[in-house]
């Protein structure tokens, strides 16, 4: 019996969209890549790590694939702190830090320079270390 693909709608909407580009634009478009990464090369000759939110919106429901406000399927809308990362091939880890007033959690981004994986994952090892996490009583774990 053959298998079915199933591409969540999101990752099928970016791919139709690149369906669509020129030539000229998809290299254009990798210019900009290359020049956020040498940026970004730029900043960690003074900042080993870059910390941001994980992301910039509270946690939607289990099984939602998206937030309940995102106007499309596309990512970027509410995913600006970890896709650009993507882009730029660097290590990221994402932690849990918190919990906002209503019980639901909040996460932390460590980032690294290319290449700087090991440091990604000593810093998570040394913030949870640190900062333990904790589920509150009452909040059940899904598997």
């Amino acid at each position: 019996m053959a298998k079915v693909l199933v591409i969540e709608e999101g990752l099928q909407a970016i791919a139709k969209e690149g369906d669509r580009l020129t030539l000229v634009e998809y290299l254009s478009a990798q210019d900009a890549r290359e020049a956020l990464g040498r940026q970004m090369q730029i900043f960690h000759q003074n900042y080993d790590l870059l910390l941001t939110p994980t992301l910039p919106i509270v946690a939607f429901p289990v099984g939602q694939n998206r937030p309940q406000s995102s106007i499309d399927h596309q990512h970027r809308d509410w995913t600006p702190f970890t896709y650009p990362f993507n882009l730029t091939q660097q290590p990221a880890a994402s932690l849990p830090c918190g919990f906002t007033k209503n019980g639901l959690p909040v996460g932390i981004q460590i980032v690294a320079a290319k290449y700087k994986d090991l440091l990604v994952l000593q810093a998570a090892k040394a913030y949870e270390s640190i900062f333990p996490f904790i589920m509150p009583l009452g909040v059940r774990r899904f598997s």
